[in-house]
Formats: C-alpha cells, structure tokens, sequence
C-alpha cells in the first residue's frame, strides 16, 4: 500500500477504504507518512468529501490511534450507567457547559439516582473568535484541565464527572492533524470537523452525546444550511458507533449571555446556578439542550417536557450551585479565591461604558465582532503561545430588540491599557446598530432553531 495511491484516489473523487485510512494514521503517526504527503490527502477530502461510510471509519481510526476510557465490567453488564457528554461548535459567551454538568448531574441525583448519568467530558479552548471551555475554567486559579486518565476516572468513580482538556493518550493523530488542517487551508471541511470532534467524544465511550451546532453570525457555520449539513454528519457517526445522539441548531448571531470573557462567564455561570436573574437567551438554551441529556440519560424513559420542568425548579431554586462550586474545587480550583477576586473585580482594569448613539431599539450585536475585539484585548489567543487575560471582557446591558434612548449605556467593556480605548470605541460603533424602523429589528424569539435526532 503506498501513500501516493490513496491519495490519487481521493483526489479522483473515489472512496478510501477502512485499511487505507488506518495506513494513513499509523505511517503519520510513527513518521513513516510524511506531513506534506498527508496534507495533499486532507486536501483532496476537502475538495472530493467523504461518503458517510468512509466518515465513520475515518472517525474510527483516529479515536483507535489513541485510548478508550475504561468502563468497569460491572458498570456495563449492569447497564445503570449512562455516560452522557455535550459538544458545542463554539461561539461568543457560550458558557453553557459550565453550567450543564453541575445542573445535569443535580436533576440525575435527585430524580434519577446518583450514578444514573456520569459525565465525562473532553473540552477544548478557544479557537479563533470563538472562546473555549477549558480557559474559562482556567479562569479560577489553580483548576487542573490538564489530568491524566487515571486521575480523571478517579474523579468519576468519586463524584460522577470531570472536564478535562484533550490528553496526548486521547486520539493522538487528531491533535496532529487538525494543527496540520490549520496551516494548509482545510479546517472549513466538514467530514474533517465531524471526524475531529468526534474522534476525541468516542474515546470517552459514550452511551449518548448532544450536539449543539452553532449557525449565525459568530459561528464558523455561518447559514443554517451548512449548521445542518455539519450536525448530519455528527449524528451519522455517532449512530453508526452506536450512540444515542440529538443535535440542537441555535443561533449565535449576537453573543450569548449577560457577558463574555472568561472570568465575567464564571461570574455569570456562577449567578445563574444560584437561582439570580439570569439571561433568557442563555436560560432558554440552557434548558432545552439539559433536557435533552436527561431524556437519554433517563434512557427515553421520560419525557423531555418533564425534564424541563425539574431543570426550571433546580435552577429557580438555586440547588445546583453547591456542585457548581465542587467542580472546581475537585480539580484544584480555589473557589474561595474566585468568589474574593469578584469582590475586588475590577480592581487595576479601566471600564467603558459604550452609549447609544440614538434612540431607537438595537438591531444588531455582531457576535464575532465582539469576539475578534475581545482576542485584540487579550482574551483569546492571537498565536498558540499566547497567554489569555481572563479578566477582560464584556458585560451587556441591553440586547437585540431593546428600545433604547440616546447616551443609554448598552454595554460595559474591561480592559487594561489606556491606549486601547479608541480601538474598542470604533470597533463597538461597527459591532452594535440601532435603528428607528421597527420593521429592520429582528428579535431572537428563539434560540434552538431545529431538533435533529
């Protein structure tokens, strides 16, 4: 078998078959298969695409070239387990995973039983515009994403979670190949992304997954065709692996939430599970995606309207909070110390309040416009050896379809240097629009737009 064949191959718009792809992974990965040789082949994927058998076997052998998390003999043959994970495609102030697993894991002890639902869960950090969950984690000092498996199971046999970052053990040839993807222009591939993402989700040997695909804006999917297209090809691989699976299309036009940035999100997180106001954008997608996890966590045994109801009590009453705050602490985060620092906060970073312009209502709060400024301010990573200032960011007092009047302060911006403040002005004028026709505001009514299964 030689490299250059399959290559050809794929290039003539032809399927690869199950052996090439493992010759592939296991040459590149011992060296034997070199990058450039790969990279015509990623290319020619990114050209020709891939029939949903070929995914599935593609997505295979990547998660094979690493481990799979072990399930006690017990555990399987008993069948009482569920593992359960959500993946989000990434956006602006989605934080929602942050807020998912101690939410989940309350409703499952509560209703369901406590080792009903276990949550494992690989994350990633941010990318692009787009924020990661594993920085705003980060963002309470001393929390460990970097743990190896045997740590992480330990968490899991202790408390029934962890959230972790993606290992050298886990789908090693995933982690080579999408830094490959991103220096030879074929991260846009949607097998690609499907067999990335999910690579690092099998090996967390899932009974089901939820997929919250982003489609707007701020998302890397920028019409609900291509969101469609992606969330197809995530539940076709999940369900030819055997997976429960439900995709969620929502919107990331505008960012989600009352702030972003990764300090000011655990704030919000924080908040939200103690039972405060809370966004309704971000609770509405909060209990819907939450909803759908324990209705297969419940293995369909109830109904995802009764799931709705114990999540909106669970949050009114605040329950959730003490596991929020255990999370973080069962990975080495000091809490105590996060919850002093929102007591100083802002402490040395400069505030601006950005104003209306005009009266009228907002039509627009461009989601990647505020994160592209939030990675110029130094929340996001402009190179992979940046270091993220956790604590600058964005708290919005008004949103889209919010009358306004002129001098209103709709958002505040924190930030550290004084010389950046009339880069953010102008980059706000550009990201924010008010406008005095009713009929040019189109209000977020709902933030799912459709339920794939």
């Amino acid at each position: 078998m030689q490299a250059k064949e399959i290559i050809i191959k794929k290039r003539q718009g032809q399927a690869n078959s199950k052996e090439e792809f493992t010759f592939l992974i296991q040459g590149f990965l011992r060296g034997e298969i070199k990058d450039y040789q790969l990279a015509s082949w990623l290319m020619a994927v990114f050209l020709k695409g891939m029939t949903e058998v070929e995914l599935s076997q593609w997505t295979e052998a990547m998660w094979r070239s690493g481990v799979t998390l072990h399930r006690s003999k017990e555990s399987l043959a008993a069948k009482e387990t569920y593992w359960l994970d959500k993946h989000s495609t990434g956006g602006v102030g989605d934080k929602t995973s942050l807020i998912l697993i101690p939410l989940v894991k309350t409703i499952s002890e509560k209703y369901l039983g406590k080792a009903q639902i276990e949550i494992p869960m690989v994350s990633g950090r941010g990318l692009g515009h787009t924020g990661g969950t594993l920085d705003k984690l980060e963002s309470v000092l001393g929390f460990q994403t970097r743990i190896e498996i045997p740590a992480a199971m330990e968490l899991m046999q202790n408390q029934g979670f962890f959230m972790v970052g993606q290992t050298d053990a886990i789908a090693p040839a995933d982690r080579l190949i999408y830094s490959l993807r991103d220096v030879t222009g074929t991260i846009e591939s949607i097998p690609l992304i499907v067999s990335s993402i999910m690579s690092k989700k099998l090996s967390e040997n899932l009974n089901g997954i939820i997929f919250d695909v982003k489609t707007g804006l701020g998302a890397f999917m920028r019409t609900p065709t291509e969101a469609k297209l992606l969330a197809e090809g995530l539940l076709s691989v999940a369900k030819n692996q055997g997976l429960d699976a439900v995709a969620l299309i929502s919107r990331m036009d505008e960012p989600l939430g009352k702030k972003a940035g990764n300090f000011l999100e655990v704030e919000e997180c924080a908040d939200f599970l103690k039972g405060l106001p809370r966004d309704s954008a971000l609770e509405a997608l909060v209990v819907e995606t939450a909803s759908w996890m324990i209705f297969l966590g419940a293995r369909k045994k109830i109904s995802v309207s009764a799931a709705k109801e114990w999540c909106q009590e669970v949050i009114e009453t605040g329950e959730a909070y003490c596991l929020f705050r255990k999370m973080f602490e069962s990975q080495g985060g000091d809490f105590a110390g996060f919850e002093a620092a929102r007591e100083l906060f802002p402490g040395k970073y400069l505030s601006y309040d950005f104003p209306a312009e005009k009266t009228g209502q907002i039509s627009l709060m461009h989601a990647r416009d505020f994160g592209v400024l939030l990675v110029e301010l130094g929340g996001g990573r402009k190179t992979t050896e940046c270091q993220i200032d956790n604590k600058v960011g964005f708290e919005f007092f008004k949103k889209v379809g919010d009358s306004v009047i002129q001098g209103d302060p709709l958002l505040r911006v924190y930030y550290r240097d004084p010389k950046e403040l009339n880069e953010i002005k102008a980059a706000l004028e550009n990201a924010v629009k008010i406008s005095t026709n009713e009929l040019e505001v189109k209000k977020i009514e709902s933030v799912v737009m459709e339920i794939m299964s």
